[in-house]
């Protein structure tokens, strides 16, 4: 493939399959060009810039197509609801981060706290610097005599089990937090969860008032079993449009 590289005097001819080497030494020839058009040399950035991300994301996918393969089931040491198992955070970091890391992957979390709830956001990164997110709200878990931090801690780590189980595609076990305490019944999963918050949301609700007519400590241990009623009762209240 024949490059192209008069970019003082000429349109750059530059195919965008093109290696990346090949760019990043057009590149370095042009700035030693003292007669080079700011113009073209700012295009040619950008075009770096975009074959490089594009480089990046492919071997971001083709490692952890490749990890997941290899990714043995996790181990499900916690018990939940009717003694159901399921696998704790450790469970899922200590058997995840060595096939992870064998493809240059790493997962980890943020936390931030919005009013009166908590965001927990699972990044997947690539040694190439390539990203992968997936975020999940949560109100603050206040079920049984938690104090403040205690129900802060108890969200996160709810939120860290399921954004990891979704950005991995895992298997976790029962849907329960990590206290297992649930009432014997299995707990909606965080997309009814988000479901439930928005209906409560849109039909002006509160939220306090909706637990206690369904027998729940929380939103997001809410009885699995009780969900279509739920929904059910929020629309009725939901004005038109506002769904």
């Amino acid at each position: 493939m024949e490059l192209r590289t008069d970019i003082a005097t000429a349109d750059t001819v530059l195919p965008e399959a093109a290696a990346p080497s090949a760019i990043i030494s057009m590149i370095e020839r042009a700035a030693m060009n003292p007669d080079v058009d700011i113009n073209k040399m700012e295009r040619l950035l950008e075009m770096q810039e975009r074959i490089m991300a594009a480089q990046a994301k492919a071997e971001y996918s083709a490692s952890k197509t490749t990890a997941l393969a290899e990714m043995p089931s996790i181990p499900k040491n916690g018990r939940g609801h009717n003694d159901m198992p399921y696998s704790k955070l450790k469970d899922i970091i200590s058997t995840t981060r060595p096939v992870l890391a064998q493809h240059g992957l790493s997962l980890g979390w943020d936390t931030k706290v919005e009013g009166d709830k908590i965001v927990v956001t699972a990044k997947l990164t690539h040694e190439n610097g390539h990203e992968e997110t997936t975020s999940l709200p949560l109100p603050f878990d206040n079920s049984g005599s938690k104090n403040a931090v205690q129900a802060i801690g108890s969200s996160q780590t709810y939120g860290q089990r399921y954004t990891a189980q979704a950005i991995l595609g895992l298997s976790l076990g029962d849907d329960v937090d990590d206290d297992g305490k649930g009432g014997g019944t299995k707990s909606v999963s965080p997309e009814q969860f988000i479901i439930l918050r928005d209906l409560i949301e849109a039909s002006g609700s509160q939220e306090a008032a909706m637990l206690r007519a369904f027998g729940a400590t929380s939103l997001e241990q809410f009885p699995l079993a009780k969900f279509d009623n739920a929904v059910i009762a929020l629309k009725r209240k939901t004005p038109k449009g506002a769904e």
